[in-house]
This record gives structure tokens, sequence and C-alpha cells, in this order.
């Protein structure tokens, strides 16, 4: 195979000129010092757009405001603790006139009826125990047991609902 026989691309020119050469090195130089100028360039901040000034004082006199005079809006109120003493006399008064219910229930049956809900409305958070004769309710407020007993004398629970029902 002689050299004129060797396969070349379509495009490639019979001889090569150093002047493409040198072309080609130019632009890769020209192309560097661009790259080099932007780097080069000092790059200022962006500056703070003008309505963040007076934003930032109007902000922080609401803040110094809030801090020191403090409107009835910005106060939580705090939780109060339940009163139990309210909520003790109102498990009595249930409980008396739940105790009534089993009475008048004894009086008409002749017995003493085997759960609350057999004499009538059942009183929430109140337990029934049968006790011989006699009967006790049972309610917690709090952790103190609230107890009525039909055997003994009942004039707490009863002077209280006197009192709540105004006489």
């Amino acid at each position: 195979m002689s050299s004129e026989d060797q396969v070349r691309p379509y495009h490639a020119k019979d001889e090569a000129r150093g002047q493409e050469a040198a072309d080609a090195v130019a632009a890769v130089l020209k192309h560097a010092a661009a790259k080099d100028e932007i780097a080069h360039r000092k790059t200022t901040p962006r500056k703070q757009p003008k309505w963040m000034l007076p934003l930032g004082v109007n902000l922080a006199v609401l803040a110094v405001y809030l801090l020191i005079a403090p409107p009835s809006w910005v106060t939580v109120n705090p939780v109060e603790p339940p009163d139990l003493a309210r909520q003790g006399n109102d498990l009595k008064a249930a409980m008396w006139f739940q105790a009534e219910r089993i009475k008048s229930y004894q009086a008409e049956h002749g017995r003493l009826p085997e759960s609350l809900s057999e004499a009538g409305s059942a009183t929430p958070g109140v337990e029934y125990v049968r006790d011989g004769d006699g009967f006790r309710l049972i309610g917690i407020v709090g952790d103190v047991p609230v107890i009525l007993d039909s055997n003994a004398p009942n004039n707490e629970f009863a002077a209280l609902v006197a009192e709540r029902l105004g006489g």
C-alpha cells in the first residue's frame, strides 16, 4: 500500500499547516484570558432593599413594646386547678339523691336493688355496694373517697342538699 492509497477522512487536507494550530492556541488563550478577567473582577455584595430598614426598625420597636408593656391579648391566662371542694359537694349531693332513690325502691319492693340502674338512673362515678340490710355509695373526688353509708346518719349530705335547694 502506498501513501496515496491510505484511507483518510474526506475533510482532511493534504498537508497540515502551522496556521491552524496557531489559531487553536490563540482561541484557547483568549478564552483563558476572559475567564481570568471575570474571576479578578471585584464583586460587590447586593445592596439591601430600601424597605428593609423601616421594617426592621418597626419590628424592633414592637418587640420592645411587647416586652416592656405587654397588652392583655399577649398574656396567657393560667389554667386554674379544679375546685375539688365544689366537686366534692356536687358528688355528695348526687350521692344523696341516689340514696333516696334506693330507699324509695326498697320501700316499694321490700328489698334493696341489685344495681344502681335497677333503682333508677345511676350516677356516673358512684359505686353501689350492698352491705347486709343497708348499702354504701362510694365515689372519689381527686384522691379522697366519699362514702355514704345507709346505716350511718347522713346529716352532712342532707344539709348540703338542703342548702343547695335553698331550704
